[in-house]
């Protein structure tokens, strides 16, 4: 909770009155933030509502009693959206499945958030993933970025917000058992057998080594020294582009 509130007040995540929806996918960590964010919304200062969005991309069939009577529970409105995503990526015959279902998933969480007039959608990405999306791009494409606490998306006018980007993963593992959460089984055919998973073990095997190793990369985040990176490569030159 002591590092929720932290990067809730280092971002401004919040803001009074705030009317906040909460993308949840039904997994630990989703969970985790709905029932972390009813607490503060009933005991701390912060001021604000919120509601519940599930996206069902129709993997599977799924019971959601469980997540809808937790909602009910701390007066939480739950919205379910179905949507035949799953669909639409077997007939389009994608071999990178995880990006087309993202955006697509992202897409209608943004706009049933906007129909209910919810000006800020609440993720449940914690730090390990964090880290685990800047070795992705690293290892992948070459760009030494990650997500934002904090992101404006100008064309929805909405704020994405990221509560739990101090928060180790295994710090939401500990609460969820010992909170007894209804956690769902993972709706994904594909959980386990991504990039991201491979990522994660390189991470871990990193943690293992180097305790302190995902709080020192959240501190390098936020002291970045600009001057002591390369520039930005120019355009191919005379020489082809060649690296001599």
């Amino acid at each position: 909770m002591r590092y929720v509130k932290r990067a809730i007040e280092d971002y401004e995540m919040i803001a009074p009155g705030d009317k906040i929806a909460v993308g949840v996918s039904g997994g630990k960590d989703s969970v985790a933030l709905l029932r972390i964010l009813a607490h503060l919304r009933d005991y701390s200062h912060l001021s604000f509502s919120m509601v519940a969005i599930m996206i069902d991309p129709g993997w599977k069939e799924v019971d959601i009693g469980p997540l809808a009577d937790f909602c009910s529970k701390f007066d939480i409105p739950f919205y379910l959206v179905k949507h035949p995503i799953a669909r639409i990526i077997a007939a389009k015959g994608e071999n990178n499945p995880c990006s087309l279902c993202a955006k697509l998933r992202s897409g209608l969480l943004y706009s049933k958030a906007v129909s209910l007039g919810c000006r800020r959608v609440a993720l449940g990405h914690h730090l390990d993933d964090v880290i685990e999306t800047f070795f992705l791009n690293l290892v992948h494409a070459g760009y030494l970025r990650t997500f934002r606490p904090v992101v404006y998306l100008e064309r929805m006018g909405i704020h994405l917000i990221r509560p739990f980007s101090y928060v180790p993963e295994s710090a939401l593992v500990h609460f969820v058992a010992r909170e007894g959460l209804p956690v769902l089984p993972p709706l994904c055919p594909y959980a386990g057998k991504t990039q991201r998973a491979a990522m994660k073990e390189i991470v871990e095997f990193i943690a293992q080594r180097y305790p302190y190793f995902r709080e020192r990369f959240r501190t390098a985040l936020q002291n970045v020294s600009l001057a002591d990176l390369w520039k930005q490569r120019r355009p191919k030159d005379d020489h082809g582009g060649l690296d001599l």
